[in-house]
């Protein structure tokens, strides 16, 4: 394992110095929103010059952020590109804040699918086909990419949840899900459970498609007093056995050294970016 990893890494450096993609950010007007909305796209080299569409994974945020949140992937991808590891893709960065990518306060969930993914599609080569799609997130963020992945599966072929915020109950008191609006003002427990995975999971497993979940965690990822209930990588472990174990549906776990930041998420991402293009193959 340790060797492998040496050669990717020295793979990647050896890249460093080649052509980078290149990055843009695209302001447009969402109709479900009523407002203009923003996410930064990613290009790979060459882009501009070829005529084929790309493979292409969306990218959530954690609780806060915007659409510069997963500046620290593209140079990554800029030397797995180069160095042959993965193909050319391209990667769309949306900004949310604290709204947990659902309904809430504003209709995030379903502005994403009825207005971003095809204002994306629209203006640049973007698969448009579940083949050719994937979703990311972190965080805040790996909530989302995992409910979008289990209420859409027709939408995704491949999912990456890292240090996912995952609470197969209810939040923590400390938790953003309490007090960004986005499961009501006060927090509304019930429209926490309409949202929640767990809410989504009897329809997922009753279907046949499956979407390939990577997963990674921190084992020094918050670790809360409560113990299992609210502590994420046992809340990991815990999905992963409702999928994998229980259900047959592909996914891989992984609780590493580490904690809640991008010294964890850089190497997992990549880690998940590879399995995912595997499972598209």
């Amino acid at each position: 394992m340790q060797l492998r990893w040496l050669i990717v890494l020295l793979a990647i450096c050896s890249n460093l110095l080649a052509n980078p993609g290149s990055t843009q950010t695209v302001d447009f007007h969402s109709a479900t929103l009523d407002r203009d909305w923003r996410y930064k796209i990613y290009l790979p080299e060459g882009y501009d010059f070829a005529e084929v569409s790309y493979p292409v994974i969306y990218l959530l945020h954690g609780s806060g952020g915007d659409e510069n949140a997963w500046d620290p992937v593209f140079p990554l991808l800029d030397s797995l590109i180069a160095a042959e590891i993965i193909p050319p893709v391209i990667a769309v960065a949306p900004a949310s804040g604290t709204s947990w990518w659902t309904d809430g306060k504003e209709p995030f969930e379903t502005a994403f699918f009825a207005d971003l993914q095809p204002d994306a599609e629209q203006r640049f080569r973007i698969s448009s086909e579940r083949s050719g799609r994937m979703v990311a997130g972190y965080s805040m963020g790996g909530y989302s990419a995992l409910r979008y992945a289990l209420a859409h599966p027709q939408m995704f072929a491949a999912a990456t949840i890292l240090s996912p915020a995952l609470y197969s109950q209810q939040p923590p008191p400390e938790s953003s899900a309490r007090t960004s609006g986005a499961f009501g003002t006060p927090f509304d427990s019930s429209l926490w459970e309409n949202w929640n995975y767990p809410a989504v999971l009897t329809t997922y497993l009753a279907q046949d498609l499956r979407v390939p979940i990577y997963i990674a965690c921190g084992d020094d990822d918050w670790n809360h007093p409560e113990g299992f209930e609210y502590n994420m990588e046992q809340q990991s472990v815990l999905l992963y056995g409702i999928l994998n174990r229980k259900s047959g549906s592909p996914a891989e776990l992984r609780i590493v050294n580490g904690g809640h930041n991008w010294k964890l998420w850089k190497p997992q991402f990549i880690n998940g970016l590879k399995y995912m293009l595997q499972s598209i193959r």
